[in-house]
Protein backbone atom coordinates (compact mmCIF):
# COMPACT_ATOMS: atom_id res chain seq x y z
CA UNK A 1 0.00 0.00 0.00
CA UNK A 2 1.50 3.40 -0.95
CA UNK A 3 2.17 6.11 1.63
CA UNK A 4 3.73 9.56 1.38
CA UNK A 5 6.36 10.82 3.79
CA UNK A 6 6.11 14.27 5.33
CA UNK A 7 8.21 16.46 7.60
CA UNK A 8 10.06 13.50 9.03
CA UNK A 9 13.59 14.90 8.92
CA UNK A 10 14.03 14.65 12.71
CA UNK A 11 13.89 11.57 14.92
CA UNK A 12 11.16 13.17 17.00
CA UNK A 13 9.08 13.65 13.86
CA UNK A 14 9.57 10.10 12.57
CA UNK A 15 6.86 8.94 10.17
CA UNK A 16 4.79 6.23 11.90
CA UNK A 17 4.11 3.08 9.87
CA UNK A 18 1.29 1.07 11.43
CA UNK A 19 1.30 -2.73 11.22
CA UNK A 20 4.88 -2.93 9.86
CA UNK A 21 4.66 -6.61 8.87
CA UNK A 22 2.06 -5.54 6.30
CA UNK A 23 3.49 -4.50 2.94
CA UNK A 24 3.85 -0.72 2.61
CA UNK A 25 5.78 1.57 0.29
CA UNK A 26 6.61 5.05 1.59
CA UNK A 27 7.43 7.50 -1.20
CA UNK A 28 9.75 10.23 0.00
CA UNK A 29 12.67 12.48 -0.95
CA UNK A 30 16.06 13.42 0.55
CA UNK A 31 17.76 16.78 0.17
CA UNK A 32 21.42 16.88 -0.87
CA UNK A 33 24.25 17.51 1.56
CA UNK A 34 23.94 14.79 4.19
CA UNK A 35 20.34 14.48 5.40
CA UNK A 36 18.10 11.73 6.73
CA UNK A 37 14.41 10.83 6.87
CA UNK A 38 13.06 8.88 9.86
CA UNK A 39 10.37 6.21 10.21
CA UNK A 40 9.16 4.34 13.29
CA UNK A 41 7.44 1.02 13.85
CA UNK A 42 5.83 -0.60 16.88
CA UNK A 43 6.98 -4.23 16.89
CA UNK A 44 6.26 -7.34 18.95
CA UNK A 45 9.00 -9.75 19.94
CA UNK A 46 9.58 -12.35 17.23
CA UNK A 47 8.09 -10.29 14.38
CA UNK A 48 10.17 -9.76 11.26
CA UNK A 49 11.16 -6.23 10.34
CA UNK A 50 11.84 -6.26 6.60
CA UNK A 51 13.07 -3.11 4.85
CA UNK A 52 14.45 -2.09 1.47
CA UNK A 53 14.93 1.09 -0.51
CA UNK A 54 14.68 1.86 -4.21
CA UNK A 55 14.95 4.87 -6.50
CA UNK A 56 12.96 5.80 -9.62
CA UNK A 57 15.98 6.65 -11.75
CA UNK A 58 19.57 5.59 -12.35
CA UNK A 59 21.90 8.17 -10.81
CA UNK A 60 24.66 8.65 -8.23
CA UNK A 61 22.03 8.79 -5.48
CA UNK A 62 22.31 5.59 -3.39
CA UNK A 63 20.52 5.93 -0.03
CA UNK A 64 21.52 3.75 2.90
CA UNK A 65 19.68 2.87 6.13
CA UNK A 66 20.36 2.96 9.86
CA UNK A 67 18.05 0.52 11.68
CA UNK A 68 17.69 1.33 15.38
CA UNK A 69 15.88 -0.20 18.33
CA UNK A 70 16.06 -2.39 21.44
CA UNK A 71 18.35 -5.37 20.93
CA UNK A 72 19.48 -4.39 17.42
CA UNK A 73 23.09 -5.50 17.01
CA UNK A 74 25.15 -2.40 16.25
CA UNK A 75 27.32 -2.45 13.15
CA UNK A 76 29.05 0.10 10.95
CA UNK A 77 29.58 3.78 11.62
CA UNK A 78 26.47 5.91 12.05
CA UNK A 79 26.73 9.15 10.01
CA UNK A 80 27.14 12.16 12.31
CA UNK A 81 23.92 13.77 11.07
CA UNK A 82 21.77 10.70 11.92
CA UNK A 83 20.04 10.75 15.32
CA UNK A 84 19.97 7.53 17.36
CA UNK A 85 17.54 6.96 20.27
CA UNK A 86 19.23 6.71 23.66
CA UNK A 87 20.12 3.12 24.53
CA UNK A 88 19.19 1.71 21.12
CA UNK A 89 21.40 -0.46 18.95
CA UNK A 90 22.10 0.84 15.45
CA UNK A 91 22.86 -1.26 12.36
CA UNK A 92 24.19 0.67 9.38
CA UNK A 93 23.28 -0.68 5.94
CA UNK A 94 25.32 1.16 3.30
CA UNK A 95 23.68 2.41 0.15
CA UNK A 96 24.00 0.35 -3.00
CA UNK A 97 24.46 1.99 -6.38
CA UNK A 98 21.62 0.89 -8.68
CA UNK A 99 22.69 -1.44 -11.45
CA UNK A 100 19.63 -2.45 -13.41
CA UNK A 101 16.00 -1.33 -13.40
CA UNK A 102 13.24 -3.76 -12.48
CA UNK A 103 9.70 -3.66 -13.84
CA UNK A 104 7.10 -3.10 -11.12
CA UNK A 105 3.78 -4.29 -12.58
CA UNK A 106 1.22 -2.86 -10.15
CA UNK A 107 2.01 0.84 -10.58
CA UNK A 108 3.48 0.14 -13.26
CA UNK A 109 6.96 1.63 -13.07
CA UNK A 110 10.69 1.06 -13.54
CA UNK A 111 12.51 0.99 -10.19
CA UNK A 112 16.16 0.65 -9.17
CA UNK A 113 16.50 -1.55 -6.06
CA UNK A 114 19.04 -0.60 -3.39
CA UNK A 115 19.89 -1.46 0.20
CA UNK A 116 17.95 -4.23 1.98
CA UNK A 117 17.67 -5.38 5.61
CA UNK A 118 15.72 -7.98 7.55
CA UNK A 119 15.72 -8.95 11.23
CA UNK A 120 13.50 -10.85 13.64
CA UNK A 121 13.20 -8.28 16.42
CA UNK A 122 14.56 -9.56 19.74
CA UNK A 123 12.26 -7.49 21.94
CA UNK A 124 8.96 -5.65 21.85
CA UNK A 125 9.23 -1.90 21.45
CA UNK A 126 9.62 0.98 19.03
CA UNK A 127 12.06 0.58 16.16
CA UNK A 128 13.33 3.26 13.81
CA UNK A 129 14.96 3.42 10.42
CA UNK A 130 16.78 6.47 9.09
CA UNK A 131 17.22 6.62 5.33
CA UNK A 132 20.28 8.72 4.53
CA UNK A 133 22.65 9.83 1.78
CA UNK A 134 25.93 11.64 2.43
CA UNK A 135 26.06 13.76 -0.73
CA UNK A 136 23.24 13.46 -3.25
CA UNK A 137 19.54 14.20 -2.89
CA UNK A 138 16.65 12.70 -4.82
CA UNK A 139 13.45 10.67 -4.59
CA UNK A 140 13.41 7.24 -2.97
CA UNK A 141 10.94 4.62 -1.85
CA UNK A 142 11.10 2.71 1.44
CA UNK A 143 9.53 -0.75 1.31
CA UNK A 144 8.31 -2.00 4.69
CA UNK A 145 6.92 -5.45 5.52
CA UNK A 146 5.87 -8.36 3.38
CA UNK A 147 2.22 -9.23 4.06
CA UNK A 148 -0.12 -8.19 1.24
CA UNK A 149 -3.30 -6.83 2.82
CA UNK A 150 -5.71 -3.96 2.10
CA UNK A 151 -8.55 -2.40 4.01
CA UNK A 152 -11.57 -1.64 1.78
CA UNK A 153 -10.73 2.09 1.84
CA UNK A 154 -7.07 1.48 0.98
CA UNK A 155 -8.06 -0.77 -1.91
CA UNK A 156 -10.52 1.75 -3.37
CA UNK A 157 -8.04 4.63 -3.12
CA UNK A 158 -5.20 2.86 -4.94
CA UNK A 159 -5.96 4.57 -8.31
CA UNK A 160 -5.71 7.99 -6.65
CA UNK A 161 -2.49 7.03 -4.85
CA UNK A 162 -0.94 5.86 -8.13
CA UNK A 163 -1.37 9.36 -9.59
CA UNK A 164 0.78 10.68 -6.74
CA UNK A 165 3.38 7.95 -7.30
CA UNK A 166 3.86 8.93 -10.93
CA UNK A 167 4.24 12.56 -9.86
CA UNK A 168 6.86 11.42 -7.31
CA UNK A 169 8.68 9.79 -10.23
CA UNK A 170 8.93 13.22 -11.86
CA UNK A 171 6.01 13.10 -14.29
CA UNK A 172 3.66 16.05 -14.60
CA UNK A 173 -0.02 15.58 -13.79
CA UNK A 174 -0.86 16.79 -17.30
CA UNK A 175 1.25 14.00 -18.82
CA UNK A 176 -0.22 11.36 -16.49
CA UNK A 177 -3.79 12.37 -17.32
CA UNK A 178 -3.18 13.03 -21.03
CA UNK A 179 -4.67 9.71 -22.23
CA UNK A 180 -7.78 10.27 -20.10
CA UNK A 181 -8.12 13.86 -21.31
CA UNK A 182 -7.75 12.78 -24.95
CA UNK A 183 -10.32 10.00 -24.50
CA UNK A 184 -12.89 12.35 -22.98
CA UNK A 185 -12.34 15.01 -25.68
CA UNK A 186 -12.55 12.56 -28.59
CA UNK A 187 -15.44 10.64 -27.06
CA UNK A 188 -17.40 13.81 -26.34
CA UNK A 189 -16.70 15.09 -29.84
CA UNK A 190 -17.96 11.90 -31.49
CA UNK A 191 -21.02 11.92 -29.25
CA UNK A 192 -21.77 15.54 -30.16
CA UNK A 193 -21.45 14.75 -33.88
CA UNK A 194 -23.80 11.79 -33.50
CA UNK A 195 -26.39 13.82 -31.60
CA UNK A 196 -26.24 16.68 -34.09
CA UNK A 197 -26.61 14.35 -37.09
CA UNK A 198 -29.37 12.44 -35.26
CA UNK A 199 -27.55 9.11 -35.74
CA UNK A 200 -27.48 8.96 -31.92
CA UNK A 201 -30.35 9.79 -29.56
CA UNK A 202 -30.11 9.96 -25.77
CA UNK A 203 -33.51 10.28 -24.15
CA UNK A 204 -32.60 9.55 -20.54
CA UNK A 205 -30.03 10.10 -17.80
CA UNK A 206 -29.18 6.40 -17.84
CA UNK A 207 -27.52 6.67 -21.26
CA UNK A 208 -25.42 9.69 -20.29
CA UNK A 209 -24.21 8.00 -17.10
CA UNK A 210 -23.33 4.76 -18.88
CA UNK A 211 -21.44 6.52 -21.67
CA UNK A 212 -19.59 8.72 -19.17
CA UNK A 213 -18.55 5.64 -17.21
CA UNK A 214 -17.43 3.91 -20.40
CA UNK A 215 -15.24 6.82 -21.48
CA UNK A 216 -13.61 6.94 -18.03
CA UNK A 217 -12.90 3.20 -18.22
CA UNK A 218 -11.33 3.54 -21.67
CA UNK A 219 -9.28 6.51 -20.49
CA UNK A 220 -7.98 4.51 -17.55
CA UNK A 221 -6.90 1.72 -19.87
CA UNK A 222 -4.97 4.16 -22.05
CA UNK A 223 -3.35 5.77 -18.98
CA UNK A 224 -2.17 2.36 -17.83
CA UNK A 225 -0.95 1.52 -21.33
CA UNK A 226 1.12 4.72 -21.43
CA UNK A 227 2.70 4.07 -18.03
CA UNK A 228 3.52 0.49 -19.00
CA UNK A 229 5.22 1.71 -22.17
CA UNK A 230 7.20 4.32 -20.20
CA UNK A 231 8.41 1.68 -17.74
CA UNK A 232 9.26 -0.92 -20.40
CA UNK A 233 11.27 1.67 -22.29
CA UNK A 234 13.65 1.64 -19.31
CA UNK A 235 13.54 -2.03 -18.28
CA UNK A 236 13.05 -3.70 -21.64
CA UNK A 237 10.43 -6.38 -22.19
CA UNK A 238 9.44 -8.15 -18.99
CA UNK A 239 7.05 -11.09 -18.44
CA UNK A 240 5.47 -9.19 -15.53
CA UNK A 241 4.07 -6.71 -18.07
CA UNK A 242 1.33 -9.27 -18.73
CA UNK A 243 -0.42 -8.03 -15.57
CA UNK A 244 -0.91 -4.37 -16.57
CA UNK A 245 -1.80 -5.42 -20.11
CA UNK A 246 -4.51 -7.65 -18.60
CA UNK A 247 -5.88 -4.66 -16.68
CA UNK A 248 -5.81 -2.60 -19.89
CA UNK A 249 -7.84 -5.30 -21.63
CA UNK A 250 -10.36 -5.47 -18.80
CA UNK A 251 -10.79 -1.67 -18.78
CA UNK A 252 -11.28 -1.66 -22.56
CA UNK A 253 -13.90 -4.42 -22.43
CA UNK A 254 -15.81 -2.85 -19.55
CA UNK A 255 -15.69 0.58 -21.18
CA UNK A 256 -16.93 -0.76 -24.52
CA UNK A 257 -19.84 -2.61 -22.91
CA UNK A 258 -20.77 0.48 -20.87
CA UNK A 259 -20.87 2.71 -23.95
CA UNK A 260 -22.86 0.16 -25.95
CA UNK A 261 -25.33 -0.19 -23.07
CA UNK A 262 -25.67 3.60 -22.84
CA UNK A 263 -26.44 3.89 -26.54
CA UNK A 264 -28.97 1.04 -26.55
CA UNK A 265 -32.68 1.94 -26.59
CA UNK A 266 -31.74 5.60 -27.17
CA UNK A 267 -30.27 5.78 -23.71
CA UNK A 268 -33.46 4.80 -21.88
CA UNK A 269 -33.11 2.75 -18.71
CA UNK A 270 -34.02 -0.94 -18.63
CA UNK A 271 -33.76 -3.74 -16.12
CA UNK A 272 -31.21 -5.70 -18.15
CA UNK A 273 -29.17 -2.55 -18.80
CA UNK A 274 -29.26 -1.67 -15.13
CA UNK A 275 -28.03 -5.10 -14.08
CA UNK A 276 -25.22 -4.95 -16.65
CA UNK A 277 -24.14 -1.49 -15.51
CA UNK A 278 -24.18 -2.64 -11.89
CA UNK A 279 -21.86 -5.50 -12.78
CA UNK A 280 -19.62 -3.13 -14.77
CA UNK A 281 -19.47 -0.77 -11.79
CA UNK A 282 -18.48 -3.50 -9.35
CA UNK A 283 -15.89 -4.94 -11.71
CA UNK A 284 -14.49 -1.45 -12.22
CA UNK A 285 -13.99 -1.03 -8.47
CA UNK A 286 -12.21 -4.37 -8.17
CA UNK A 287 -9.96 -3.75 -11.20
CA UNK A 288 -9.18 -0.07 -10.42
CA UNK A 289 -10.77 1.07 -13.67
CA UNK A 290 -12.28 4.50 -14.21
CA UNK A 291 -10.46 6.43 -11.47
CA UNK A 292 -13.32 5.72 -9.00
CA UNK A 293 -15.65 8.14 -10.81
CA UNK A 294 -16.28 5.64 -13.62
CA UNK A 295 -17.51 2.87 -11.33
CA UNK A 296 -19.61 5.39 -9.37
CA UNK A 297 -21.35 6.54 -12.57
CA UNK A 298 -21.84 2.91 -13.63
CA UNK A 299 -23.37 1.97 -10.28
CA UNK A 300 -25.70 4.98 -10.32
CA UNK A 301 -26.77 3.98 -13.83
CA UNK A 302 -27.28 0.44 -12.56
CA UNK A 303 -29.54 1.57 -9.73
CA UNK A 304 -31.46 3.83 -12.12
CA UNK A 305 -31.89 1.03 -14.65
CA UNK A 306 -33.01 -1.56 -12.10
CA UNK A 307 -35.42 0.92 -10.52
CA UNK A 308 -36.97 1.94 -13.83
CA UNK A 309 -37.03 -1.65 -15.04
CA UNK A 310 -39.10 -2.63 -12.03
CA UNK A 311 -41.77 0.01 -12.71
Amino acid sequence: MPLSGGRNDLLGHAFAVDDPTKSWVVYDRLDAGGTAKYYRFGMHQGEELRLSVFTPEECAFAPGMVVMGPGIESSGTVPPYVEVPEGAGAAVIPGQAPEEAEFEPFTPAAIYPGATYSVVVPAAGTYYVAVFEADEGSAFGLVVGFREAFTPTEFLLVPVAVLGIHQWEGQSLAFILAPMTLTLIVGSGLLAIGLRSKTIALEGLFGWLAIGAGLLYLGTGLMLLLQTAVALETTGLDPAAVLPFLYVLIAAILGTFAIRTGLARNGRASLSGGVLMGVIGLLGLFTWSGLLLGPVLALVAGVLGIGRGGE
